[in-house]
């Protein structure tokens, strides 16, 4: 069994398509400038362009985009090369908020000592994306050019996005529960629901900083650079989700407004769903799968924690509220495992990405602890949830479902390093009419 990624899913990232000067090719001159074509919008203050000589010595080039096509990338080359072989080092801003870049070679006619030195690959960091593919140029023939490689995971950026929004889904969640508990509403505790959600906002907040550093081509935040990132689609997309998310916490601690907490929460998830890798993959589709996902997992969430709530505060609410609860639950789980099958079959290439790369991994690892999730959940509602009913104590139900909210944890911050672990890569072969007409 294999699952079918369409070619022109991959894209959807910022992939180069042709160069100028063309890859592996010989000039009898030095090119005035170097010209890259990618198959998205690039914004110049977000990318980088160097040529390296066969010496190892760098020229950075004053990038810029053409005039007339947001997708070329021009780096004027304001010094005479001299006759040798050289290696083109690019740098971009992906459409999921990763950056990428790749290199490939060239040369010009000159020494012939220096011709016939070949330069080594640059020392890219190794990721699952690290591939290659043939592309033909505009004349016909092939270039071999380098596929987009990310830099390393960001473990802080992935760790503070995990534990983020799993806060504030908890928050959210818990919010929900209690604004539809009709006569328990009174056991709604804001203040709980407060501090979870001012814990999502905060870690939120940091994201963005650890983030934008992350993307930064230099590694500094120069306020050009901010400004570019913040006028760029996935910068303004990771900019309204931490607003919103700032917002949800003014609405329910400063405001007290309940209900307008819940809308500004909902509406920060909903964004949320359009960032990272459903926002280059198949977006169409991959971004309302991702809703889904996140908007059931916050009811299913939000679900356990008002139940142990409910259990330490009132005996009698917590039995009423226990077959809702498990309801709601049994609704979210079918609704989470399709919306991540969903992601799975457009994210992954075969069966065998879930053992031979990072992100299939991640995923494998998802799906086991919704399958011990689903064996909790079955649990609850056929073996405690009768004696719940029949006026026991829910004491036992309550410490089985906070082990399921600790496993819900974890499988929270397992889909940060998601937002982050480079998809399998498709390796293709195709021409730049091919590309073009898929564009």
């Amino acid at each position: 069994m294999a699952f079918v990624r369409p070619a022109s899913a991959r894209l959807l990232h910022a992939t180069l398509l042709r160069s100028t000067p063309a890859a592996n090719s010989r000039l009898d001159s030095a090119p005035p400038a170097i010209r890259l074509v990618f198959s998205e919008q690039v914004v110049p203050e977000l990318s980088q362009i160097s040529v390296v000589d066969s010496a190892g010595t760098t020229l950075a080039l004053k990038v810029a985009n053409d005039p007339h096509d947001v997708h070329t990338l021009v780096g004027q080359v304001d010094r005479a090369l001299p006759g040798g072989s050289y290696k083109v080092v690019w740098r971009v801003l992906s459409a999921d908020g990763h950056p990428v870049g790749g290199n490939f070679a060239f040369s010009i006619a000159g020494s012939a000592s220096a011709v016939a030195r070949p330069i080594a690959p640059t020392a890219l960091p190794k990721t699952d994306s690290a591939t290659s593919a043939k592309v033909a140029d505009t004349s016909g023939s092939h270039m071999q050019m380098e596929m987009p490689e990310s830099k390393p995971v960001p473990i802080t950026a992935s760790v503070l996005r995990g534990l983020g929004l799993g806060a504030l889904m908890t928050g959210v969640g818990l919010l929900l529960l209690g604004l539809t508990a009709r006569e328990y509403s009174g056991f709604t505790p804001r203040s709980v629901i407060s501090r979870t959600i001012a814990i999502g906002a905060v870690l939120l907040v940091i994201h963005l900083i650890v983030w934008m550093d992350h993307v930064s081509p230099t590694g500094h935040l120069s306020a050009a650079f901010v400004s570019s990132l913040f006028g760029s689609t996935i910068g303004r997309i990771e900019l309204l989700r931490t607003v919103l998310a700032v917002l949800t916490l003014w609405a329910i601690a400063l405001a007290r407004q309940q209900k307008l907490a819940l809308i500004i929460g909902i509406a920060c998830l909903v964004v949320s769903g359009a960032i990272g890798h459903p926002a280059a993959i198949d977006p169409l589709l991959a971004i309302p799968a991702k809703i889904l996902h996140l908007l059931a997992a916050t009811a299913w969430l939000g679900g356990l924690v008002w139940l142990v709530w409910l259990a330490m505060s009132d005996e009698a609410a917590a039995r009423a509220e226990a077959g809702r609860v498990s309801s709601i639950a049994l609704v979210s789980v079918i609704v989470v495992a399709l919306s991540g099958l969903a992601q799975a079959v457009m994210f992954l290439n075969a069966i065998g990405d879930l053992i031979h790369s990072t992100y299939g991994k991640l995923v494998l690892a998802k799906i086991v602890g919704v399958l011990i999730l689903v064996a909790y959940g079955a649990y609850n509602r056929f073996g405690l949830l009768p004696s719940i009913t029949a006026n026991a104590s829910p004491a036992k139900l309550a410490r089985s479902v906070r082990q399921e909210i600790t496993l819900m944890m974890v499988l929270v911050v397992i889909g940060g390093f998601l937002a982050y672990v480079p998809t399998p890569p498709v390796a293709r072969t195709a021409t730049v009419g091919q590309i073009g007409s898929m564009r």
